[in-house]
């Protein structure tokens, strides 16, 4: 028979097996797309507050990347966030909730990796606190010249790069507050943006847009 302090033992070690397993050692590298609700150039990137609380549309395009050395690069990902508050300093820590979009054509072995990472580490979704849900749908993005356009099932974005004064070059936003997390942040329009899954329905037209370079990692 085990006494109390084996079984206490053996539990925490059963804990700590379990803390390990969700621990992976994590890298992804590529393109983010991204559209909010803001008219005109999204207030947050200038650590404003806003009216009311923003919601936000995500696209990841992985080109490289591993978690639990599988390989994701090829997958596309993507997160929709209904924002917990209007305030900047609450952006990061509190996030909103909302949905997770994994490409389907992700194999089996990568979605056992690509599931937990997404729904458990902030810097796979950025913005998820409260995952709704995670599906694995058909998702496509296309580019052509300056525009690009995303669908799935449940939302769609068209934006494009905005030219800046050279008529030919994107503009882009330097020293950006969010410099820490991505590169090379270029400032896009949105033509268009809608979603519609987890009782949220929405429809966007002319709204903030982004692209931007990561390189993200940990464990």
């Amino acid at each position: 028979m085990l006494c109390s302090e084996q079984l206490y033992m053996g539990q925490q070690e059963a804990r700590e097996q379990n803390e390990r397993r969700d621990i992976m050692a994590w890298r992804m590298k590529g393109v983010w797309y991204e559209a909010c609700a803001s008219e005109g150039y999204c207030s947050f990137m200038f650590g404003r507050d806003r009216e009311e609380p923003c919601k936000q549309f995500a696209v990841f395009q992985i080109k490289e990347g591993q978690i639990d050395n599988v390989d994701i690069g090829g997958i596309l990902v993507v997160t929709v966030a209904d924002l917990f508050s209007e305030k900047f300093a609450d952006l990061m820590a509190k996030g909103g909730e909302g949905g997770i979009y994994i490409s389907d054509t992700a194999t089996e072995e990568q979605r056992k990796v690509l599931e937990p990472f997404l729904v458990n580490n902030v810097p796979g979704t950025l913005l998820v606190r409260k995952c709704l849900g995670v599906r694995f749908v058909n998702i496509t993005l296309s580019e052509e010249d300056n525009t690009y356009h995303v669908t799935m099932l449940y939302g769609e974005l068209k934006g494009s790069l905005t030219v800046g004064g050279d008529g030919r070059n994107p503009q882009r936003l330097e020293n950006s507050l969010f410099s820490v997390l991505l590169s090379d942040i270029k400032i896009c329009n949105t033509h268009f943006w809608k979603y519609s899954d987890f009782g949220k329905n929405w429809e966007f037209v002319n709204r903030s847009g982004q692209m931007a370079d990561f390189d993200l990692q940990g464990e």
